[in-house]
C-alpha cells in the first residue's frame, strides 16, 4: 500500500505531460484531419493537421505528401517540393510523390532530376498516363524523336482523351521527327570536274585562232 501511495504522484505527473497522445494512432488522426480539410480547400487547417501528424510520426510518408499537395494548393511550390522529397526519402515507394516531385522540378525547367523521378513513378504507379507524359515533354524538348512519341503513346494508351499527351505526340512528330529525318548525310562520292586539252579558246565570246593570241 504504501508503495502504491508513492508510486500516485509519479503516475499523475506522467499523465499530466502526455496531453496530447503520441504515437501511429495519433498521427493518423490528424492525417486523416488533413485530408479531410485539404478536401474542404481548408488548406490552412489541411496544413496544420498534416504538420502535427508528420510531427507525431516522422516517417509518415503519405502525411509529407498530403502537406505537399496543401503547399502546392496555396501557391508554395518550393516547400511542397520539400514536402514531395520528404516523402520520397521515408518512403521511397510512394509513387505520387515520386511524380508530384518529378513534375515541379518540369516546371521549374530542372530537367535531370525530373526525368529521374518521373523514370520511378513510372514503374510505382504505371496507371498513372501523367508522368509518361512529362517525359515525353522532356524528350520532345530534347530532340529525341522515339522516346518522345513512346512515353506519349504511353500515356494516351491509359488516358486516350489526354489532350495534352495528343497535342504532344502531334508536335513531336511534326517538328522533331520530321526535322531529324532530314537531316541526313549524303554518302555519294563527289566526282572531280574533268579537264580537256584544247589549242582553241572557248571561253566567253568568239573563240580565238592561236595565230590570235
Amino acid at each position: 500500500m504504501r508503495k502504491l501511495l508513492l508510486l500516485l504522484p509519479m503516475i499523475l505527473a506522467l499523465a499530466a505531460c502526455q496531453t496530447v497522445p503520441t504515437g501511429p494512432g495519433a498521427a493518423s488522426d490528424y492525417y486523416q484531419r488533413g485530408r479531410s480539410a485539404l478536401l474542404g480547400e481548408n488548406f490552412s487547417a489541411a496544413i496544420e493537421n498534416f504538420q502535427e501528424a508528420v510531427r507525431l510520426d516522422p516517417r509518415y510518408g503519405e502525411a509529407f505528401y498530403g502537406l505537399g499537395q496543401a503547399y502546392e494548393a496555396t501557391g508554395r511550390k518550393q516547400l511542397a517540393l520539400k514536402a514531395y522529397l520528404d516523402a520520397i526519402a521515408v518512403q521511397p515507394s510512394l509513387g505520387k510523390a515520386q511524380a508530384a516531385a518529378g513534375r515541379l522540378y518540369f516546371e521549374q525547367r530542372d530537367y535531370g532530376p525530373a526525368e529521374a523521378y518521373l523514370n520511378k513513378a513510372t514503374t510505382l504507379i504505371p496507371s498513372d498516363p501523367a508522368p509518361f507524359y512529362y517525359l515525353g515533354e522532356i524528350y520532345r524538348m530534347q530532340g529525341k524523336c522515339n522516346s518522345s512519341v513512346s512515353m506519349f503513346k504511353k500515356a494516351l494508351a491509359l488516358n486516350p482523351a489526354f489532350l495534352d499527351a495528343k497535342d504532344g505526340l502531334r508536335r513531336t512528330q511534326s517538328e522533331v521527327c520530321k526535322s531529324s529525318g532530314t537531316r541526313k548525310t549524303s554518302t555519294r562520292t563527289p566526282t572531280r570536274p574533268t579537264y580537256q586539252k584544247t589549242d582553241v579558246f572557248t571561253g566567253g565570246g568568239r573563240a580565238l585562232k592561236p595565230s590570235e593570241w
